[in-house]
């Protein structure tokens, strides 16, 4: 539309009496939003129907909030609007021309102005200006969703009115017409369709293929599924304890630890079952360590190695999930193990343990020692040639072992018994792990060394003629009936069994020694006199009266010495007065001896050491019994030949003969001759000092 007359007839046509001629002065700018707004209702109702691009954003109001809101900001509001100012301005603007000067007024005009009409009815005709411009503004909005309903009905439809969608179909407007069909589209009908089956035929092989690789997929997780869980139920149905983990339900875990362990290694004993890419089951160790780890018992003498414990062969990669599962528990209790004797070891100094860099060492004697070590196993080499001190090696390793498997029995008996004292908090004491094998060791070197001694003693009175044995008696420590096997095992460990020795030095001097291992002072000896009522040492030479208890072999070996040469005086004591009664009769009737042909009086020496002259006490026999047992570092050393000495003092053809006799467990020493001890004793008493003898 054009023209002037019609823009200003349409204007004319709107009901702008609501605002009324009578709201007095107005300001050009508010007269110009106010056509602005006009012109774009006008041009709204009378453009065509086919779409048009947006329009530019004119500084125009763009709605009728907007137009209000820019009215309310003016100066007067409302109330400024002039009618005839506004139609002015607005042909003015068709026109092309816009007057910026303000209208001057005169007085009586003013007067005029001032007569305002109600106030009531001035708000009327307002409410009634804006129901119409809403009302128009809601027509065109449907309009426009209408409209677009056509191409797009899901978002158009939202913004049409219920009214108008109960009167007009959607979609029954449209903005743009379509091509008439043509030849050319007609024939492109039938390759259409074809390359619409071709797509689809596409589209099928190609869901068949992501089909068959899904079942591929589901078939391979399928098989990776049930190997899996295969493995775990073969390590279930063997005991081992499986479960899902706390902190990872979707795993599963199992223990291979044990309950009783330190708190350190108990937390360490449970270890994920990861499923691998083939199916497997990955054995993740986690703190533990995957590397596989024993406790080796070295044994040194002089500083050479003589013995090692064996170790097993590192496991395969591909070996069996129960497989692992023991290394792994192996591995935890060796690394439980060698936490334990370090734990002990430093409060072993006093038994000659020492904490190296890498190894505790524990000297068993002078010459013997013995090292524990933590070691790999893909480390070592296996093929190494046995050596002699294997079996010991490997005896004191298994031992360890059972030491802290009994540890492990003895925590869960305290946790049964909630006691106030297993209720106290703190850490634990160190397990008896090294002593107990120390103990162990040393009472069985103990008891080797004084078996050697008694042999060797027994053997070199033998050598002299005296019926002279010993016996050997150990007590087996024996548990309950009913408990197991393992106890009394524990208890032979952890207490080893006391020893008996029966020894017969005469016929009349027999002696009994107990020998009594103890962890802190090692073995101790305890002597006591076989039938003292008739034993020929109760009298002259009797074992400690207070406690007769030996701290050590030496004592012992040092007692026994001392106590042969008065046996064997009391032994010969009775010969003098049978000498005197039969005078050609042995002691024991085997041997014939000429009568005596001297007065000598025989006594006891002073100190029952042998038999002398009652006059001078310098003729006679004495017997002494010496034995080389030392002690070096505070650890006892084997006896070394005891020896057996008779020095005798008598007259031989009128001359004063002075002679010394020596047995050991081989023979007599030496080149001497004589016979045995019975037929020296009864030769020198028969040989004894007369009176003319003395006299001269």
């Amino acid at each position: 539309m054009d023209g002037n007359g019609t823009d200003a007839m349409v204007c004319a046509s709107l009901p702008c009496t609501a605002f009324g001629s009578s709201c007095g002065t107005i300001t050009n700018h508010t007269s110009t939003l106010h056509c602005h707004y006009l012109e774009v209702v006008i041009r709204t109702m009378d453009s065509p129907l086919n779409l048009r691009p947006r329009p530019p954003n004119s500084r125009g109001p763009q709605t009728i909030a907007d137009f209000i809101r820019r009215v309310n900001a003016e100066p007067g509001g409302f109330r400024a609007l002039n009618e005839e100012e506004v139609r002015r301005n607005v042909i003015a603007e068709r026109n092309g021309l816009h007057h910026e000067d303000v209208e001057m007024v005169t007085d009586q005009e003013a007067d005029d102005d001032s007569k305002k009409p109600d106030i009531i009815a001035a708000r009327h005709n307002i409410i009634m200006s804006l129901g119409q411009a809403i009302q128009i503004s809601s027509n065109f909005l449907d309009f426009i969703s209408l409209l677009l309903s056509k191409e797009i009905p899901t978002q158009a439809a939202v913004s049409i009115s219920p009214w108008l969608r109960s009167q007009v179909p959607i979609g029954s407007i449209g903005a743009t017409q379509l091509d008439a069909p043509t030849p050319l589209t007609q024939s492109r009908v039938a390759d259409n369709k074809l390359i619409t089956i071709g797509k689809r035929l596409v589209a099928l092989n190609e869901a068949a293929d992501t089909a068959l690789a899904a079942a591929n997929r589901l078939r391979q997780e399928i098989n990776s599924e049930t190997k899996y869980w295969q493995e775990v139920l073969t390590v279930s149905q063997k005991g081992w304890s499986t479960a899902r983990l706390p902190q990872e339900p979707h795993d599963m875990g199992v223990k291979f630890g044990f309950s009783n362990a330190a708190p350190m290694f108990k937390n360490n004993s449970v270890a994920p079952l990861k499923r691998a890419e083939d199916g497997s089951v990955r054995l993740e160790y986690g703190r533990m360590g995957s590397k596989s780890e024993r406790l080796q018992a070295t044994l040194l003498h002089n500083g050479e190695v003589v013995g090692r414990s064996s170790l097993p062969r590192p496991l395969p990669d591909d070996a069996p999930l129960d497989d692992r599962v023991k290394e792994a528990r192996n591995t935890i209790f060796a690394q439980e193990l060698w936490h334990e004797i370090n734990r002990e070891g430093r409060t072993l100094h006093g038994h000659h343990v020492r904490l190296e860099q890498s190894a505790v060492t524990c000297a068993l004697d002078p010459n013997r020692t013995i090292s524990f070590e933590l070691v790999g196993l893909d480390d070592q080499d296996h093929s190494r040639a046995p050596l002699p001190g294997d079996l010991d090696a490997e005896t004191a390793s298994i031992t360890l072992h059972l030491l802290l498997s009994n540890a492990h029995r003895q925590n869960q008996l305290k946790r049964s018994e909630r006691t106030a004292a297993n209720a106290m908090r703190g850490p634990p004491p160190p397990y008896n792990l090294l002593l107990p094998i120390i103990t162990y060791y040393r009472h069985e070197k103990t008891l080797e060394d004084c078996t050697t001694f008694l042999a060797a003693f027994c053997g070199a009175l033998r050598s002299a003629g005296i019926q002279s044995s010993f016996s050997m008696t150990e007590s087996i420590n024996k548990g309950s009936p009913t408990a197991p096997p393992s106890e009394a095992l524990m208890k032979t460990l952890l207490h080893p069994s006391e020893v008996q020795f029966d020894l017969t030095i005469t016929p009349a001097s027999r002696v009994r020694i107990l020998a009594k291992p103890t962890p802190v002072f090692g073995t101790r000896f305890s002597i006591y006199l076989l039938h003292p009522q008739s034993n020929h040492l109760t009298s002259s030479f009797p074992p400690n009266q207070t406690d007769s208890v030996y701290e050590n072999i030496t004592e012992l070996v040092r007692y026994l010495s001392n106590a042969v040469p008065r046996a064997l005086t009391m032994y010969y004591y009775p010969l003098i007065q049978e000498m005197r009664n039969s005078g050609n009769k042995g002691n024991n009737g085997e041997t014939s001896v000429p009568p005596a042909h001297n007065t000598t009086t025989w006594i006891i020496h002073p100190d029952d050491l042998g038999l002398v002259d009652d006059d001078t006490e310098t003729f006679g026999v004495r017997f002494a019994f010496t034995s080389n047992y030392t002690r070096i570092d505070g650890v006892d050393e084997a006896a070394k030949e005891p020896e057996l000495r008779v020095t005798g003092d008598y007259m031989e053809d009128g001359k004063r003969v002075q002679h010394e006799w020596k047995w050991t467990a081989s023979g007599p020493a030496g080149t001497q001759s004589g016979g045995s001890l019975d037929e020296i004793v009864k030769h020198i008493l028969a040989n004894g000092p007369s009176s003319s003898v003395l006299s001269a």
